[in-house]
This record gives C-alpha cells, sequence and structure tokens, in this order.
C-alpha cells in the first residue's frame, strides 16, 4: 500500500485506525464464561444487554421502554415508547485501558466538559455535564449516556441515569 502524501488524509487513516482498536478492545464475549480479577474482586462476562430486560427497565425508571438491543458485546441500545426516552449503556469488566475507570473518567471529561463525583451509588460514580454517568462498582465498569440529556427535568441531576446503573449493578 503506498503511503499518503496529504497529511490530512494520513491523520484521518491513524484516527480511524485509533478508534477501531479502542472500540475493539473494549468489547466483551459472552461466550466464553471466565473471570477477571481487578483490584482484588473477581469479575465474570456479562452479556449487558440480557442482564435486564424493558420492563425492569420501566418499572425502576418510571419511563416506558421498549426494547434493549446490542451487538453481541457491552453497547446496549435502548428504544423508548418516545424518541427522547432513548439511551445507551455499556457494562465491562475493568481491566486494561480503555476499561479502566481513570479512562472512563477521562472520556467522561472530555466528551462533557467536566465531570463531578456522585457518592452512595458503587464503589465510585461521575457524572459529566450534560449526558454522561459512570459507575465503578463489583469489578466492572457501567456507562450510561443519554438518559437524561433530552428530558430537562432530570437532565441536570442525572436521576434516569442513577436508576439505571443501580439496577445494573443489582444484576452483576
Amino acid at each position: 500500500m503506498r503511503a499518503p502524501t496529504n497529511p490530512r488524509r494520513l491523520a484521518a487513516r491513524v484516527a480511524a485506525i485509533a478508534v477501531t482498536a479502542l472500540t475493539l478492545s473494549s468489547c466483551s464475549s459472552s461466550s466464553h464464561p471466565a473471570t477477571s480479577s481487578t483490584g482484588g474482586t473477581s469479575a465474570k462476562v456479562v452479556d449487558s444487554c440480557t442482564l435486564i430486560t424493558p420492563a425492569e427497565l420501566s418499572q425502576a425508571v418510571g419511563v416506558q421502554y421498549t426494547a434493549i438491543q446490542g451487538s453481541g458485546d457491552s453497547f446496549c441500545n435502548v428504544t423508548g415508547a418516545q424518541v427522547t426516552d432513548n439511551f445507551f449503556f455499556i457494562v465491562d469488566k475493568e481491566g486494561a485501558p480503555p476499561n479502566t475507570w481513570d479512562a472512563q473518567v477521562a472520556i467522561i471529561k472530555r466528551d462533557d466538559g467536566s465531570e463531578t463525583s456522585v457518592s452512595g451509588i458503587g464503589d465510585r460514580a461521575v457524572q459529566g455535564a450534560v449526558k454522561e454517568f459512570a459507575v465503578e462498582a463489583k469489578g466492572y465498569i457501567v456507562l450510561v449516556t443519554n438518559a437524561d440529556f433530552n428530558n430537562p427535568p432530570t437532565a441536570s441531576t442525572f436521576t434516569r441515569s442513577k436508576k439505571i446503573a443501580l439496577l445494573l449493578i443489582s444484576k452483576l
């Protein structure tokens, strides 16, 4: 393959490769039962999208959710009865970057412009300014994104995100 001569094209290709590598390294598979030790906590591989049902989620949050879909990895899209209720969550074993607490906090700070520690949920929890909420618990990192973003009454308090994270943690 001939190297691109345009520096912008080279930068775009390097960025695409980096994003692909990060995406692949953050995936977990439910087909291999295994455990991992992180900080003295043993965590089994879970199929994130089958941890909870739309009915359990609806009951916990008080919003009608109709589907939870994933592609066999840790990324799960949630569909609400209203398009503004759609969000996604990720449940990953904590381990090597980018699945470390420090890396997750850095991503939230980069994406949302700030991060604020939240007490009372998991071992550690942090919320961004507008859309991302993460919890470290039981050897996992749980990330909930956009659950409150389109709902002004809960947008600044992350009320839905906290309920969702607590429900997911209870299933680990």
